[in-house]
């Protein structure tokens, strides 16, 4: 049967991609032919093993599965189950990855971060076949080049459903999708099983935390970085000595928060968890607008469509200290001019930092956040207004405040319709979400590559999401009340 020579076929790729040990072949074998409920399993020659990424080898052992009924119906998410229940077989126990991660790390932390990331994607935890089809480009703007992705892995989320995932604590097992409860776990009717997950331990400001990829790839080596205990997330000191340990111990990474408020934070607001990976984002190249040193800290203000205080300092102690005060300044803050109120009946002001190291100096980026809504901006103040939903709808994380746009799948083909209707000088109805800013394109349009203009106009219309988003705006008043902002925080930390 042609299931003999697939599940050699995997088994033969676990031990060429050092997942499985030689010596754990023919246990694999059996272990694959108990899941797979193969009745007659013989020994064939499958020749040589020459696989990139798992999908291709897994997907006639999942048909297989299929016609044998034991997963249903034939869907991505139950195919996406059974595979992982497969390849949780071919990987090694936890305490093994942690061990080897441990040992690599304490000789070269590249090599340690390599050896994960690389198990992840082998696992197919990370699905490089479905990853590798997101769009991507860059796109000059006011600003500098901003990198722009079309995510085809990940359905966008509605604000207001975050706010309420952010609301509510199951009491259920695992309470979430970030608890490490999560390796190994089967699945219910309520979660969905992640038996091919796996995590590392890391010890941050004498806590612990574990470090995981993530399955959608945003950007380079995508890392979350979650707490043990199931706790709401919350920036106060400890956050800042928590991502510094990180890049002490991976400074080849960067590793920043989201906010704990709703509509300024992340997706999942339940869990403390931060992300981070291997890539130079375009908020890493942001003009300085000003530069004020106090003692062994430089504290710059930098020319980014959010507002942006740099603390940088080869004393990671003064970093820490500084981000502190700045961070208790700020909650305290208010400009009514800007319309910015610190405090209603509860607390409106946040924010993003993000570490990094270059060389010997300790860089922290720190994003100021508000979370007020109004009558006109029920979903957010300081968020993408409504005539720039069409392109981006969902909260602005610190993947997007560094310049990283992440953008819904469905784009893929309205971007490919508005291209169509543009060349050929027709109209979309009127009922169609791009349509004042179609009718806008045309008149812009002259006749230049299509493809590049589209994407030029894409990255444009990114940036006003973010200028929402930022609490001091890009015109003459906004730029004075910024710097008044900045003056009044120099003076406060001298």
């Amino acid at each position: 049967m042609k299931i003999n020579s697939d599940i050699k076929s995997l088994c033969l790729y676990g031990i060429n991609e050092l997942l499985l040990e030689k010596e754990d072949f023919d246990y694999t074998i059996n272990k694959l032919i108990h899941l797979l409920e193969v009745e007659d399993y013989s020994d064939s020659d499958v020749g040589d093993i020459e696989v990139v990424e798992p999908s291709s080898l897994l997907r006639p052992i999942l048909n297989y599965a299929f016609t044998k009924g034991l997963f249903k119906p034939d869907t991505t998410t139950q195919r996406d189950l059974f595979e992982a229940k497969i390849m949780d077989i071919l990987l090694p126990r936890p305490s093994t990855i942690n061990y080897l991660f441990d040992k690599l790390l304490s000789d070269d932390p590249v090599k340690a971060t390599n050896y994960f990331y690389k198990l992840s994607q082998k696992s197919n935890y990370i699905k490089t076949e479905r990853t590798s089809k997101n769009i991507i480009w860059k796109s000059d703007t006011p600003y500098g080049p901003f990198d722009i992705t079309i995510n085809l892995s990940k359905p966008e989320k509605d604000p207001r459903d975050i706010i309420k995932q952010g609301k509510t604590t199951s009491s259920t097992y695992p309470k979430c999708l970030l608890c490490k409860e999560q390796v190994g776990f089967y699945g219910n009717q309520s979660k969905p099983g992640r038996t091919n997950h796996r995590i590392v331990h890391m010890e941050l400001n004498k806590e612990d935390f574990y470090l995981q990829y993530s399955p959608y790839v945003y950007y380079n080596e995508h890392s979350i970085v979650l707490k043990k205990e199931h706790e709401p997330m919350n920036v106060t000191i400890n956050t800042f000595k928590r991502l510094f340990d990180f890049v002490d111990k991976l400074p080849h990474y960067f590793l920043g928060s989201n906010a704990g408020l709703p509509i300024v934070g992340g997706s999942i607001l339940s869990h403390e968890h931060y992300q981070g990976g291997r890539h130079h984002f375009p908020i890493e190249d942001a003009k300085i607008l000003s530069e004020h040193i106090i003692d062994d800290i430089t504290i710059r203000q930098l020319h980014w469509p959010l507002s942006v205080i740099r603390l940088v300092s080869k004393n990671r102690e003064t970093v820490i200290k500084t981000a502190d005060k700045l961070f208790k300044f700020w909650e305290n803050y208010n400009d009514l001019e800007a319309g910015i109120l610190s405090h209603t009946d509860k607390p409106h002001n946040a924010i993003t930092p993000i570490a990094r190291k270059d060389g010997d100096l300790y860089i922290l980026d720190v994003t100021l956040r508000n979370n007020q809504t109004s009558d006109e901006f029920p979903l957010g103040i300081f968020h993408p207004h409504p005539e720039n939903h069409h392109i981006k709808k969902e909260n602005i994380g610190l993947i997007e405040v560094m310049g990283l746009a992440v953008l819904p799948a469905r784009l893929k083909h309205e971007l490919q319709e508005i291209k169509n209707v543009i060349l050929n000088n027709e109209n979309l109805p009127k009922n169609n979400i791009h349509y004042e800013w179609v009718t806008y394109l045309k008149g812009e349009y002259k006749g230049k590559d299509i493809d590049e203009f589209i994407n030029k106009e894409v990255a444009l219309k990114f940036v006003k999401c973010i200028e929402n988003s930022g609490v001091f705006k890009q015109t003459s008043a906004g730029k004075k009340q910024f710097d008044r902002f900045t003056r009044e925080l120099i003076n406060y930390l001298s």
